[in-house]
């Protein structure tokens, strides 16, 4: 992380002496060499600030969301060594009878009431199909 702290100045003054020795060679003038140097110094360095922004930025989500991760797993874990028991209610309102609940096999000792109605099965034997359809 220290290199990233320093990201903009290396950027600029390496940048900057990229472009002197390219003005040099080239064979432009002096004073125009240290007027490109010197734009491209800023320009790079103002470049640098923002990368290293982005960097600090990243490296804060991906620490956030490691954390969260940890957190979460750390939960888990919690609600995995406590026993819970999840229960459903089956009771449709505290009138039921005694009788029905007598009838229906039901464990008053838990205090279970289950719905009045009860589910009867589509009965397939005696489902017909017309296979004489008129076109």
């Amino acid at each position: 992380m220290e290199y990233v702290h320093r990201l903009p100045f290396i950027l600029g003054a390496s940048m900057a002496l990229i472009i002197g020795l390219i003005s040099s060679k080239s064979g432009a003038e002096t004073k125009t060499t240290y007027i490109r140097m010197s734009v491209a110094l800023v320009v790079f360095f103002i470049l640098g600030l923002y990368i290293r922004e982005f960097i600090y930025k990243l490296y804060d989500d991906i620490r956030k969301k490691e954390e969260k991760e940890r957190k979460i797993e750390e939960q888990i874990a919690k609600n995995e060594n406590q026993d819970v028991k999840h229960t459903v209610d089956y009771r449709v309102d505290e009138n039921t009878s005694e009788a029905n609940i007598n009838e229906a096999n039901i464990n008053t000792e838990k205090g279970e009431k289950l719905y009045d109605e009860e589910f009867t099965p589509l009965n397939v034997n005696s489902v017909k199909i017309n296979k004489d359809r008129s076109k």
